[in-house]
């Protein structure tokens, strides 16, 4: 019995294995090769992250000052996830600030200085913000320059108001020459009637004539300058 069981050999239990897979692994390639395939499905698919991980991102971008949740967290609507550092945000938001009261300043002044007002009525916001150094300083800045514009103004009214009152004078002065030779005129209107008369009658001299009648032409001439110059400046 012992001696059967040593006289047993694995070797050809073998040898047929891998007969055998020979056989199939050339079935397999030669059926692969000669065979065509007719037609093939198609069909669509979603592929999806692992753990349906979404991506969060800001709109604007920035630096990120706080991380409030790891990797793997829970989280639902409405919590925090991170905090961006505003400091950037803050300075911007200044500067807009400042731009928009220098502008609504402006305004309150051109406003001020359309209807004649004796003094800027600046709007609700300035002075609820007039807190600020910064925006107090606009609100003077512009208060100095309406009230160094309207003394400007001021002294050019006068001076015009000055200008008219030594035109007005001028014209009067004007008008006091042309009647005085009006009445040069009309005197030697009547002389020369009297002394053509005397002419007629050979008691005169044609020369005199003739003499008043160029005295009448020139003062005829002067008045007609005298009252252009009125119209001028009137």
């Amino acid at each position: 019995m012992i001696a059967d069981q040593q006289s047993w050999s694995a070797k050809r239990p073998l040898i047929l294995g891998y007969i055998a897979l020979a056989a199939l692994v050339l079935g397999i390639g030669t059926w692969s090769v000669k065979t065509n395939i007719a037609g093939a499905i198609v069909a669509s698919g979603v592929v999806e992250v692992e753990a349906n991980r979404q991506v969060v991102q800001h709109p604007d971008g920035g630096v990120i000052a706080e991380i409030l949740v790891d990797d793997g967290d829970t989280v639902a609507a409405g919590d925090i996830l991170l905090r961006f550092d505003n400091k950037f945000l803050r300075s911007d938001l200044t500067v807009v600030n400042e731009q928009l009261f220098e502008m609504l300043a402006r305004s309150a002044r051109l406003e001020a200085e359309r209807d004649g007002a004796d003094e800027i009525e600046f709007g609700e916001a300035l002075i609820i913000a007039s807190g600020s150094s910064v925006v107090a300083e606009l609100m003077a800045g512009q208060n100095n320059l309406f009230k160094a514009r309207r003394n400007s103004l001021d002294r050019e009214a006068a001076l015009l108001a000055e200008r008219k009152a030594q035109i007005d004078e001028q014209i009067r002065g004007t008008e006091a020459q042309a009647t005085a030779l009006s009445i040069q005129r009309k005197l030697i209107d009547e002389e020369l009637v009297d002394e053509s008369s005397l002419l007629e009658k050979g008691l005169s001299q044609a020369t005199t004539v003739r003499g008043l009648q160029r005295e009448a032409a020139r003062i005829e001439g002067l008045m007609a300058e005298l009252s252009a110059t009125v119209a001028e400046r009137r």
